[in-house]
């Protein structure tokens, strides 16, 4: 996956990639899709620090997930949002007119910090990194009505490349995408972040207080 996706440029990972560069979404040469679609790389962090709990230390190959799992994380932290702590649908145009911050990304995100953190596999310094991410969820996703019923905003309904109604993967389809509450992709991640961040609680963490 990485050796297709990496985008030397910017040190994130590509949406997809076709390898026979047939699609019209993909680049001539690289195969590539045109832009790093924040929940295609949280799906992708995630699978890194749940797939390691199987992985025995002496596996071959386990040495080079750790290296890109590292990747992953200086990333994710390059480009988090300094205001709110959060991130955005596009990650390789975050900041720029028409993208948004996007829940299922940034709980994806904050979930695999705060796991890889706890198994040692990232430096302890990414906590702060994952702490105001997730404070940054609660801030901005997370609304409560008067009936006391919690919903988590903000989440794209779903993303693709190519299909029969054909998904160009450039720029304006994926900030013109649905965009709803209680998205399952948002919702999961959430409640694995929010596990860990009680777990953190009560293995004494003093930067979880």
């Amino acid at each position: 996956m990485a050796r297709h996706t990496y985008d030397p440029k910017n040190g994130l990972y590509r949406h997809a990639c076709d390898v026979s560069k047939k699609e019209r979404w993909s680049d001539p040469v690289t195969g590539q899709s045109a832009h790093s679609w924040g929940r295609a790389m949280g799906w992708y962090a995630m699978a890194f620090v749940d797939a390691l709990d199987f992985i025995p230390k002496h596996e071959a190959g386990r040495d080079s997930m750790l290296v890109i799992l590292n990747n992953i994380a200086t990333q994710v932290k390059k480009i988090q949002d300094p205001k709110t702590g959060l991130w955005y649908q596009v990650l390789d145009r975050s900041g720029d007119k028409g993208n948004y911050l996007e829940s299922s990304c940034s709980t994806m995100f904050v979930y695999t910090l705060f796991k890889a953190v706890r198994m040692g596999y990232i430096d302890p310094s990414y906590l702060e990194v994952a702490i105001k991410g997730y404070k940054g969820i609660l801030n901005n996703f997370i609304e409560v009505d008067k009936n006391g019923l919690v919903s988590i905003t903000k989440a794209c309904a779903v993303a693709g490349l190519g299909g029969k109604n054909y998904r160009s993967g450039d720029y304006n389809y994926y900030i013109n995408e649905t965009i709803r509450s209680n998205d399952p992709k948002a919702v999961g991640p959430f409640i694995m972040a929010s596990l860990e961040w009680e777990r953190l609680q009560r293995l004494g963490c003093k930067l979880a207080k």
